[in-house]
C-alpha cells in the first residue's frame, strides 16, 4: 500500500533513543512521497543528532520531563508547558497533521493531547522493555500501540499491539571490520573495546572505566579503545588513555557510529533500547552498565532482556568494581567461542524489517482516515 502526501507529525525528541527511531521512520516516509515533521526538544542531543540531516524538516518545543510535584522545578516545568503548548498549537494550525506517530519521552505529551484533541490517529512506539509514562497515559486512545522489545508487557487489546522492533537509521549498516580499524587509525590485530554512555548518563560509565583501565596494562599491546565520552569528561578521558600509554580513539561525540560498531569486537554501554538494538544489528557481545537513574529503572529492565538472552553481561553500576569490570573484559576477549556465541545470540534479537512495519502501520492509518 502506497499513500502519498500525507502529514505526519513524530513527537520524537529528548534522548537519542526517542529521537534516532524517529529520524528513521522519516526517512523512510520520504522517500515514498509523505511529509513529516520532526517535533524535538532544545536538549543538546536533539541538536546534534539532527545537524546532518538537512532533507528532514523540524520544530523544537520548550519543554522538559515531569519534576515531581515536590520539585524546585516544578515552576519552571509549568512555564514551559504553558510555552510549549502554545507552540505545538501553532504546528499545529501550519503543519495541519493527518496523523501523530510518537515515539515516547516528555516531548510526545503535547502532540498527542492536541491530537486527539482534534481526533487525529494516534500511533505510540514504546521502545523499551517496561512502558513510560506517555504511553500509559494515551495508550488508550491509540490506534496501535507498537512495541520494540516482545517482552514489554502493556494493557491494551491484542488487536492494537504490535511488536515491530525499534527502527535503526538508514546508515547504520555493518561494513568489513579490517576496512572499519584502518578508517579509523586502528589496529586489525587488536581487539576493539567500544565504549559509550549514550545520550544521557555518561559521566559514571566513564569514571568506571578510567578506573578500570590499570587493571588492563598487561594486555596494552593487544587491545585499543573507541570511547565516546560525552562533552564533560572529554579532556579527562582523553588525558587518562594518554597518560596510561593506551592505543584510543577518544571523541567526545561522533556521527560515524556504525564504523564504529564495525571496528569493534565488545561494547561497553548503558542500556538503552536503541543502543541494544543497535548492538544486536551488529552482533556484537557486549557488557552493560543500565543508567541507575533511568525512569522506571527501565535501562535495567532493558539490559536484563539480552542477559536472559545469554547475548550480554549485566552489572548495575552502584555494584560493580574495576576488578570484576576487568576480569569480565578479560574473560569475553580470551574465549573466542563465548564472544561469538553472544553475538551470535544478539544478531538473533535484532528486528531488521522495523521500519518497513511501522512505515505500513501508519499508510494503513491513513487510509482508514481518508476512506
Amino acid at each position: 500500500m502506497i499513500m502519498k502526501g500525507g502529514n505526519i507529525l513524530i513527537p520524537c525528541g529528548g534522548t537519542g533513543g526517542h529521537l534516532f527511531p524517529g529520524i528513521a521512520v522519516a526517512e523512510k516516509l520520504m522517500e515514498i512521497g509523505h511529509n513529516p515533521l520532526l517535533i524535538l526538544s532544545e536538549k543538546e542531543v536533539d541538536k546534534e543528532a539532527i545537524k546532518n540531516k538537512n532533507n528532514i524538516a523540524w520544530q523544537s518545543l520548550p519543554v522538559m520531563g515531569w519534576p515531581g510535584f515536590f520539585s524546585k522545578k516544578i515552576f519552571s516545568f509549568s512555564l514551559k508547558l504553558f510555552r510549549g503548548y502554545k507552540k505545538c498549537h501553532s504546528i499545529f494550525l501550519t503543519f495541519n497533521p493527518d496523523l501523530i506517530l510518537a515515539f515516547g519521552g516528555f516531548i510526545s505529551a503535547i502532540p498527542l493531547y492536541l491530537g486527539l484533541q482534534q481526533k487525529l490517529p494516534l500511533i505510540l512506539h514504546e521502545a523499551n522493555a517496561t512502558v513510560g509514562l506517555v504511553t500509559k497515559l494515551f495508550s488508550g486512545f491509540a490506534q496501535y500501540v507498537l512495541l520494540g522489545m516482545k517482552e514489554c508487557e502493556i494493557n491494551v487489546s491484542p488487536s492494537k499491539k504490535i511488536f515491530t522492533g525499534i527502527p535503526l537509521r538508514k546508515e547504520m549498516v555493518k561494513s568489513d571490520r579490517k576496512e572499519a580499524c584502518r578508517s579509523l587509525d586502528l589496529s586489525p590485530a587488536r581487539k576493539t573495546l567500544f565504549i559509550f554512555g549514550g545520550s544521557q548518563g555518561a559521566h559514571g560509565l566513564n569514571q568506571l572505566v578510567l578506573k578500570t583501565l590499570p587493571f588492563l596494562l598487561e594486555r596494552k599491546d593487544q587491545i585499543q579503545f573507541v570511547h565516546l565520552t560525552g562533552s564533560k569528561d572529554y579532556e579527562e578521558c582523553l588525558r587518562s588513555y594518554n597518560d596510561l600509554g593506551y592505543k584510543a580513539l577518544v571523541e567526545p561525540f561522533s556521527h560515524r557510529m556504525a564504523t564504529y560498531y564495525s571496528s569493534s569486537d565488545l561494547v561497553i554501554s548503558r542500556a538503552g533500547a536503541t543502543t541494544l538494538t543497535e548492538i544486536c544489528a551488529f552482533g556484537l557481545p557486549s557488557i552493560l552498565i543500565p543508567y541507575p537513574y533511568a525512569a522506571n529503572d527501565h535501562q535495567k529492565k532493558n539490559a536484563v532482556v539480552l542477559e536472559k538472552a545469554k547475548a550480554a553481561f549485566v552489572f548495575e553500576e552502584s555494584k560493580v568494581s574495576p576488578e570484576i569490570l576487568s576480569q569480565t573484559l578479560k574473560r569475553v576477549l580470551d574465549d573466542r567461542q563465548l564472544s561469538q556465541e553472544m553475538g551470535r545470540r544478539a544478531q538473533v534479537m535484532f528486528e531488521p524489517n522495523s521500519t518497513d512495519k511501522i512505515v505500513e502501520i501508519v499508510e494503513r492509518c491513513l487510509f482508514k482516515r481518508r476512506k
